[in-house]
């Protein structure tokens, strides 16, 4: 049988198939009627394989005379947007948005990718955490090979003088399911995964699905048998089964020259309901043999290693305030006489866990009675639902109050955390523009700083006795040999908000970065900072 006449036939029977499969699912014909006491027949089963490799050809990805999968690498150019994961500027509000172009290189085979990237401000007022706004042009080049996952200071990183390439040691999986979940990857997954692939059709429309890094992700397929949505579930400390979907739309060649190798043109990916990733794609080169991804020693070596046990210092910084540091995030032990309040449960619950120990440690005896959220952000918050896990009742500004009530009821299957094996009840308590704690051996007071474009939700606490302050993300101390970097808003608004509630501060302790005085804040902003 030539070749054109075996394409026809394997299309005509995977037509028939879906089909069949969409004909149990057509109403009745008008004059027509069903036996009420009758059930339904069954659908019938689809062919899986048939169905892949019709897709497969919608793609033209089998070549030759023997029409097998044959594509092995795939480079794309686009432009856009990204979008910074759970730092919204309100509670429930859209991720914050930068302008970005991407050059997307992917190997199929290995799998690999890199992906070179630059972020800019969005246009308009700038609204929200991620770094924003940026001083610069931001420009990252990630990489995950395998196991292996590593950000490049140049293309090439690990292999050319002076340069650095770094490992991320737990940031494979995430990487390579980009490679996995376009198109491409999918049908080559779906079809490597055999028999654990299934073919089912819901609202008339064929999905494919199949099993990727443990979870199962699904594909639906439009008229033309182009895949149109592919979605899944993964962990997220503080959503918990979050829901990531994409959407793929305006398939063509867009090889320059011309391949017949269609890609879609528009690519959207959401994570928890809103954008972080909207693309366009102006450019694209599959099967380019000379694209590579090789593993630099020093990354080698540390996933040999593995990941460094969470690592928590701890100093006391005046009587009964306790500062602990050992990451990129920090916390502050407060102790009052019968109990302990903790600021901020930050990141994940490896990270809180190893806080509470910590503290538990230090402050025996004693319970955590209060954990306070400087903000919803995720960084800031991923962590909280241990502390609940712990016993610890919830401080936070009052909008937060519903939105944290809605995002602890969600179901952690994918990864049960330290809550939902303990299946207690959050304990959240609301707070307007101040509360005070005290008692005969402490006092704290929190006050929501208001004219951020960080968060509208910002807590920063003041303890009088000690007179320090602690805040989040409105001012990062650099190190402390560095240059005095230019004051920006954020850290003008908060020697603002401290001389208008005449608050008597000498230390500062940031969620971010070193313990300083007030007095380097002052020599930041200046005069500037008067309010004057």
């Amino acid at each position: 049988m030539k070749t054109k006449t075996k394409v026809l036939v394997i299309g005509a029977l995977a037509a028939f198939a879906i089909q069949g499969v969409s004909a149990q699912h057509a109403k009745p014909k008008k004059g027509t009627s069903a036996k009420k006491d009758e059930k339904a027949a069954p659908a019938p089963v689809v062919d899986a394989k048939t169905t892949l490799i019709v897709a497969e050809d919608a793609l033209n990805m089998r070549r030759g005379p023997l029409r097998v999968d044959a594509y092995t690498t795939l480079e794309y150019w686009a432009s856009g947007t990204t979008n910074a994961l759970g730092q919204a500027y309100s509670p429930d509000g859209s991720w914050p948005t930068f302008k970005t172009t991407v050059d997307v290189t992917l190997n199929y085979v290995l799998p690999a990718i890199r992906m070179d990237i630059t972020r800019t401000n969005p246009d308009g007022p700038i609204q929200g955490g991620g770094g924003l706004p940026l001083p610069a042009p931001q420009h990252q080049i990630t990489v995950a090979n395998g196991q292996y996952a590593w950000n490049e200071s140049v293309l090439g990183a690990g292999f050319l003088p002076n340069t650095t390439a770094t490992p991320v040691l737990d940031a494979a999986n995430d990487r390579l399911m980009r490679v996995l979940t376009t198109p491409v990857g999918f049908l080559k997954m779906a079809m490597k995964n055999g028999a654990d692939t299934k073919v089912t059709t819901e609202g008339g429309e064929t999905v494919i699905t199949t099993p990727i890094m443990g979870m199962p992700v699904s594909a639906t397929l439009d008229a033309k048998n182009l895949i149109t949505k592919i979605e899944w579930k993964s962990d997220n400390p503080v959503l918990g089964d979050m829901m990531n979907e994409i959407d793929y739309s305006g398939y063509k060649d867009l090889g320059d020259p011309p391949t017949d190798a269609i890609f879609p043109e528009h690519i959207v990916e959401k994570q928890g309901g809103f954008p972080v990733l909207d693309l366009t794609v102006t450019k694209t080169d599959p099967n380019n043999p000379y694209l590579f991804f090789p593993v630099p020693d020093n990354v080698e070596k540390a996933f040999a290693q593995g990941p460094a046990p969470v690592k928590v210092d701890i100093a006391k910084v005046a009587e009964g305030v306790y500062f602990l540091t050992g990451g990129t995030h920090n916390s502050v032990a407060v102790e009052f006489k019968d109990y302990v309040a903790l600021v901020e449960c930050p990141l994940n619950d490896d990270r809180s866990l190893a806080v509470i120990d910590a503290v538990k440690k230090t402050i025996p005896n004693k319970p955590i009675k209060f954990v306070v959220v400087t903000h919803h952000h995720f960084d800031h918050s991923g962590g909280v639902r241990a502390c609940v896990a712990n016993g610890s009742t919830i401080v936070t500004y009052t909008p937060n109050k519903a939105y944290f009530e809605k995002v602890f009821a969600n179901p952690h299957t994918v990864k049960p955390d330290e809550l939902s094996k303990s299946k207690k009840k959050p304990v959240i308590e609301a707070m307007a523009e101040k509360r005070e704690f005290a008692d005969a051996t402490q006092s704290m007071e929190l006050y929501h700083l208001a004219g951020s474009d960080h968060t509208d939700t910002m807590l920063v606490v003041y303890l009088p006795k000690s007179k320090t302050l602690i805040e989040a993300d409105v001012w990062n101390p650099a190190a402390a040999n560095a240059p005095t970097p230019k004051s920006n808003k954020e850290n003008i608004n908060l020697v603002n908000f401290i001389k208008t509630q005449k608050l008597d501060v000498e230390t500062v302790l940031p969620i971010h970065g070193r313990q300083v005085t007030m007095a380097e804040l002052n020599k930041i902003v200046g005069s500037s900072g008067s309010g004057d």
